[in-house]
């Protein structure tokens, strides 16, 4: 009897402590609606970024020199009043797309913190088992540079992205800093071209929804209109009112 009592109250003590720690426990804070538009504002930063790139990857290993291409999309996506960019990495080799994993990251998505005043980066490593990485960072003079430091080995990695030729070709600058000290090394680069695209080609149309260059068709009302990637797409055809308003 003894045994059974101090059962129930044990269990009983169980429940009023989860009950304590629900009661107690503070829900997830939902950005504000300016907030969400601050945010969306600075990604616009990269918006040349939207869209699929052909790039060549080259990194030396020793004295070997090695070479891949790959297939880099980077499309917007939009929840409930939020936006971030999203990354997909897809390896080639000859006619055969591997999609969804490339030769160092398979995915990853780019969002601004607006306390931090930085942007994230954060990427899902190739490799079977390894957490995804956050780097950290900022948008000048053309280029996205993000770090993320190993709490292990002290060491810095260090990410540089941008587009050269008016926005035609993208550039993704692998580099390492042993111990957090000293010059920054060449890890590995990617070069490439955008997908459907000839440097001196015509202008493309405006996105409907981010503003960016577009080469992806929808129609509202007998209209047509253009959107830069799947994820404005989707966007433009929940709500396309909000967007063709004033158009």
């Amino acid at each position: 009897m003894f045994q059974r009592t101090t059962a129930l109250a044990a269990l009983a003590a169980g429940i009023l402590g989860l009950a304590a720690m629900s009661a107690t426990a503070q829900p997830e804070k939902k950005a504000k609606p300016e907030d969400q538009a601050k945010a969306k504002k600075a990604l616009q930063e990269v918006q040349d970024f939207i869209g699929m790139w052909n790039l060549e990857g080259q990194q030396k290993i020793g004295t070997k020199a090695e070479a891949w291409q790959e297939k880099v999309t980077w499309g917007w996506k939009f929840k409930d009043g939020d936006a971030w960019i999203t990354v997909s990495f897809s390896q080639v080799k000859g006619k055969e797309v591997t999609e969804g994993k490339g030769k160092h990251f398979n995915s990853g998505e780019l969002k601004y913190n607006l306390e931090k005043k930085k942007y994230l980066l954060t990427l899902v490593p190739t490799v079977k088992g390894e957490e995804p990485q956050t780097f950290e960072g900022d948008y000048a003079k053309g280029a996205l540079k993000v770090e993320r430091k190993d709490a292990k080995t002290g060491d810095v990695y260090r990410l540089t992205l941008n587009t050269v030729s008016e926005g035609i070709k993208f550039a993704f600058k692998y580099e390492k800093q042993d111990g957090g000290k000293g010059p920054f090394s060449a890890a590995h680069a990617m070069l490439g071209i955008k997908d459907g695209v000839a440097i001196g080609g015509p202008k493309k149309p405006e996105c409907i929804v981010s503003g960016g260059s577009a080469n992806i068709s929808v129609t509202y009302k007998g209209a047509t209109y253009y959107v830069c990637c799947s994820g404005c797409r989707d966007e433009f055809n929940a709500a396309p009112e909000k967007y063709v308003k004033g158009k």
